[in-house]
Formats: C-alpha cells, sequence, structure tokens
C-alpha cells in the first residue's frame, strides 16, 4: 500500500533523494509582460486632467492602501495642529488649486475628502510629468541612435574612399 505523498522503489531506485523534480512557474505564462508606459505610446494628454472627478474606489477587503473612514494622518494631524491650522502650500502650488479649501467649520469628512483630492491632483501632476521625463528620455535616445548612424555611414565611407586611394586607414572595431 502507498501512500499519494510518498513514493516507493521503483525500478531500482529508492525513495531516498531529492525526488521529483518541479519546474518553476514563470511570470510570463501567468502574466502578460510589463509594459512600460512609453511602449504603449501614451501621451501626456491622454492622461486624467485636473479637472477630472476622484474616480470612486470599491475595495473588497482591506488593505494597507484601501481607503479608510479616518485616515491615520488625518488623526495625527488633530493631535499635532492646534486649532489655527498651517496650510503649507508654496506659491506655485497655490497657482495649481482650483478648489478652495475646506473652512474653518467643515466636517471632519470634508476635510479628508479635500486632503484626498489634492492627493489625487498631486498623483497626476507626478505622472504627467513622469510620463514627459520619460517621452523626452526616448527622443534624445532616438535622436542620439540617428545621429550615430549617421557618423558611422561618413567614416565607412570615408575609409572606403582611402583604401580606394591605397591610402592605409585604420581598422574600426564593430
Amino acid at each position: 500500500m502507498s501512500s499519494p505523498g510518498y513514493s516507493t522503489v521503483h525500478a531500482g531506485r529508492s525513495n531516498y533523494g531529492p525526488g521529483p523534480t518541479r519546474t518553476a512557474p514563470t511570470i510570463t505564462s501567468h502574466a502578460p509582460p510589463l509594459r512600460s508606459a512609453s511602449t504603449r505610446r501614451y501621451s501626456p494628454d491622454a492622461l486624467l486632467g485636473p479637472d477630472a472627478p476622484t474616480q470612486p474606489r470599491n475595495y473588497v477587503t482591506p488593505s494597507a492602501t484601501s481607503r479608510k473612514e479616518i485616515p491615520s494622518y488625518f488623526i495625527k494631524q488633530q493631535r499635532r495642529l492646534s486649532p489655527p491650522q498651517a496650510t503649507g502650500m508654496s506659491e506655485d502650488e497655490d497657482d495649481e488649486l482650483t478648489e478652495e479649501p475646506p473652512a474653518e467649520n467643515a466636517t471632519d469628512q470634508e476635510k479628508i475628502d479635500y486632503k484626498r483630492r489634492q492627493n489625487t491632483l498631486a498623483a497626476r501632476r507626478s505622472r504627467r510629468r513622469k510620463l514627459m521625463y520619460t517621452q523626452q528620455l526616448e527622443a534624445t535616445v532616438e535622436n542620439l541612435t540617428r545621429e550615430k548612424d549617421v557618423w558611422r555611414t561618413r567614416a565607412l565611407t570615408l575609409r572606403q574612399l582611402l583604401r580606394s586611394h591605397n591610402i592605409p586607414c585604420p581598422e574600426f572595431k564593430e
């Protein structure tokens, strides 16, 4: 009688040793390969604008990043700040804000919603900057590659010209 969890002796082999080998699953077999935003050819205009509404979140289970009734930063802020609240906004950030900050007599939920909205807007601005920077880097790489190819063609042409006139020319390493 054999148990499914244990191997028995088959064809002169013992049940001692490493046992059956397993092939490790690969990421590519379970999920499509990850692509950067640049390979998808997003443009900064395709991203959500600052005036787009905040999209609702529906969480199935609580997690470290899921929405909480009262966020921990708000509880800490309530303890730390005295009645005159500091905003901490710079002048250039003030130009980007389209919403009025909540009034002093605003409810805690209104203050939380305002803070979430500001974080959402900041994340959108950050994504836009990152995408524009990535696109700028890719354009630079394309330009430099094109320029390298032009110079390589020129060098090879001049090398052939020198050789055709029996002038010694150094070899280029490819």
